[in-house]
């Protein structure tokens, strides 16, 4: 017989059927492998989609690799600590790292100064305290082409915050971290006694001497303390500002010892001289004149609205206290218009940063307003619990408003009529004389005597600056 063999077709076609059955295993991982790259750049393009319309970044993650340093003060501010747990979102959208450098609160405005002078370039965004800002101006980078370039309007925010990062007519930050004052008090004493919340300072005069007669509570805590960043003028301003007083002319010239400023200084140490206040408000700074209404000691205090947190918080407020926390805009002198101090702490990118473009993305995530919504409607972690927001619509967003009984939208209303300190680089040397003059108010001194000799001593100040 002869032997069978294969003609050359047939051959063909069992070889190409055994390449097949090699080749399909293969070919399967090489679909396999293509599916997962075409999803992850689907993927990655989806989230450059989303960086660049939530937060207006730059697609494409131009500058992915860039390490930023961030230089920012008081480690447990919940708010911060937010910041930070949150830039992890920031670094996946952008390739951008940021490290927190934190500083205490009493040597960081010197660390910010030393920045500005020894011109390192070692941070590129900055914190900053918003009267710190004419002495810091000259090293923070201006804004404002930025802003009009990506269209980012200032309106967004509250028109006294807006006023607090333009220096010079240039803008130099972004607000970030914005403090409106509020009343708080409790809800039970007052309607114990059938109270309403007062509006002008006569009515709370009249409250608080009812309550400090009819219960063992003092009827308001006060803060007239000493070395405390001009702690004890802060509610001193509001009765100068809503009696028509000014800490200065239009020549700089002081004249907060007029008749409206004696008669404003005079109502304002009265809570203590009255007795309504308790008798160590002459040595209490900002946070006890707080502690005192949180532990029960008091029951009113004129005080920054971020308290809120804390004074409904069961381990840091009596039982009591946290449980009954009301709140109402700060009175003002009756027949006049109220008129309130404002703080702000604003974030810049300093001028001598290596990596401003990537300052400038930063910048955009974490004071646009998504950012902030999230932080403030996240309530799992006491760490980071914070009521701050200084965009117009998250203070006004019903439900960022059930978070904290409407808080931010009285909030808003307070802002209204809110003004900053003078911005000017003399108002450390300024607020200092002031503190120490209303202290010895306080503690016995006559009122009109102390405010010409404090006068006296701000006018050689800003003499010395060359304002006249």
């Amino acid at each position: 017989m002869k032997p069978r063999f294969c003609s050359q077709t047939h051959l063909s076609q069992q070889l190409l059927t055994f390449a097949s059955l090699l080749l399909i295993p293969w070919l399967s991982l090489s679909a396999c492998q293509a599916e997962k790259k075409v999803e992850q750049a689907s993927r990655a393009i989806a989230t450059d989609n989303f960086a660049t319309i939530a937060y207006g970044l730059k697609g494409g993650k131009p500058y992915a690799g860039t390490e930023l340093t961030f230089l920012i003060c008081c480690s447990d501010t919940p708010q911060f600590v937010a910041w930070k747990q949150r830039t992890q979102e920031f670094t996946e959208l952008t390739g951008i790292e940021v490290e927190y450098v934190w500083e205490p609160w009493g040597s960081f405005k010197e660390k910010i100064a030393t920045e500005g002078v020894v011109r390192t370039g070692e941070y590129d965004v900055v914190l900053w305290l918003d009267s710190w800002g004419p002495s810091f101006n000259y090293f923070l980078l201006p804004l404002r082409d930025r802003l009009e370039a990506e269209k980012i309007d200032l309106q967004q925010f509250p028109q006294v915050y807006v006023d607090s990062v333009t220096l010079n007519d240039e803008v130099r930050g972004l607000p970030v971290r914005g403090h409106p004052q509020m009343l708080f008090y409790r809800q039970d004493i007052l309607e114990q006694l059938n109270l309403e919340p007062p509006t002008t300072w006569a009515e709370l005069e009249a409250v608080a001497k009812t309550i400090t007669e009819k219960t063992d509570l003092y009827g308001i805590a006060a803060y007239y303390g000493t070395q405390s960043n001009g702690q004890n003028l802060f509610v001193w301003m509001n009765y100068l500002w809503s009696n028509g007083g000014e800490i200065f002319n239009e020549d700089y010239r002081p004249i907060f010892n007029n008749s409206e400023g004696i008669e404003a200084t005079q109502r304002y140490v009265d809570l203590l001289r009255n007795k309504i206040a308790p008798p160590s408000s002459v040595t209490y700074n900002e946070s006890e004149g707080a502690r005192s209404l949180a532990q029960g000691e008091s029951a009113m205090v004129i005080t920054w609205w971020w308290r809120y947190a804390a004074l409904t918080d069961k381990t840091q407020s009596a039982s009591e206290v946290a449980d009954n926390i009301g709140f109402a805009p700060p009175p003002g002198w009756e027949g006049k218009q109220t008129v309130n101090y404002a703080l702000q702490m604003p974030v810049g990118i300093s001028s001598y940063s290596k990596h401003p473009d990537a300052a400038w993305e930063y910048l955009k995530w974490l004071t646009h307003s998504k950012t902030e919504r999230e932080i403030v409607l996240d309530k799992s972690n006491p760490k980071t619990n914070t009521i701050v927001a200084v965009h117009q619509g998250n203070l006004l967003d019903p439900q960022v408003n059930q978070t904290s009984n409407g808080l931010h939208e009285t909030g808003a209303q307070v802002l209204e009529n809110s003004r900053l300190t003078p911005l000017i680089p003399e108002w450390t040397e300024v607020s200092t004389v002031l503190e120490v003059a209303i202290n010895n108010i306080a503690s016995g001194r006559d009122t009109k005597a102390t405010l010409d000799r404090a006068a006296a001593e701000i006018e050689e100040i800003m003499e010395r600056a060359g304002y006249y």
